[in-house]
């Protein structure tokens, strides 16, 4: 089988394209992973540019791409344009291309385009560092547009998705085959109890209004502890309906500290 370099785009400080709810290097970094693990289970010997956040520059890319001997390089990436843009494309260098490259570019481009269900902007050819300086065949695929919201729900919804498509694609001109995603039934959700009432015995759902009236009775008490009294404006900042959280909170860490409740603040 075949020794295949893929190549997440981007990593630490460079975040690359950045969505409204992703970033670049976040996501195909998951799909790197995913698709290395899938092209090994197909045969493949399989070495990743980065496996964990990190930045690598472009040109050592295609180095250890080289250096490595990888048979194919496949670099990953999400594109960026305006909100409207969509659409999946694949890339090899513009330069002199051997029929092997853009085979393999067609392989893998077929694969994908067949399931991802937005256009499809074409196979390209662009002048990118890591497909001119890598001597095998190489692709970059721009899987989908993250400056657009219904794209960027793909790059981050289908993960699995998009690695299975890409495994499919290299697995079709470099060999093996992919095994199809296993698909777990969802369990159904046991019912919920019946509540262990009697007929005649109604449950007790307490109304704002009577918390809010207990709370201030058991503030009340505080203020007349003779040691230490709680001061009157917790309670009437609560009647006042201006107590917020952060107040109950400082009048029990008072209360805890001047004895009134049991136990000790932190």
């Amino acid at each position: 089988m075949a020794k295949i370099f893929i190549d997440p785009g981007h990593g630490a400080h460079d975040p690359g394209a950045i969505g409204k709810k992703s970033k670049e290097k976040d996501n195909v970094l998951k799909v790197g992973l995913r698709l290395k693990t899938l092209l090994e289970a197909a045969g493949h010997i399989v070495k990743m540019s980065r496996s964990t956040d990190v930045f690598i520059p472009l040109s050592t890319r295609a180095s250890m791409a080289n250096s490595w001997g990888a048979d194919y390089f496949v670099s990953l990436h999400n594109n960026s344009a305006t909100a409207a843009a969509s659409g999946f494309e694949t890339f090899i260098h513009s330069g002199p291309v051997q029929s092997k490259t853009s085979g393999f570019q067609a392989a893998i481009h077929k694969a994908i385009a067949a399931h991802i269900s937005i256009k499809d902007r074409g196979q390209k050819r662009a002048n990118y560092a890591v497909l001119r300086e890598t001597r095998m065949p190489a692709v970059l695929i721009e899987y989908a547009f993250i400056s657009n919201s219904s794209d960027e729900d793909i790059l981050i919804n289908k993960v699995e998705q998009l690695a299975q498509w890409t495994a499919e694609g290299i697995t079709a001109y470099a060999g093996g085959s992919v095994k199809p995603a296993a698909t777990k039934p969802i369990p159904a959700k046991p019912a919920p109890a019946a509540p262990q009432t009697s007929a005649a015995e109604e449950l007790y759902k307490p109304s704002a209004s009577a918390m809010v009236n207990s709370t201030a009775t058991v503030l009340r008490r505080l203020e007349n502890k003779a040691d230490q009294p709680l001061d009157p404006v917790w309670r009437e900042k609560l009647l006042a309906g201006e107590m917020t959280v952060s107040d109950a909170i400082g009048a029990i860490y008072v209360a805890l500290d001047r004895g009134h409740i049991v136990g000790k603040p932190e």
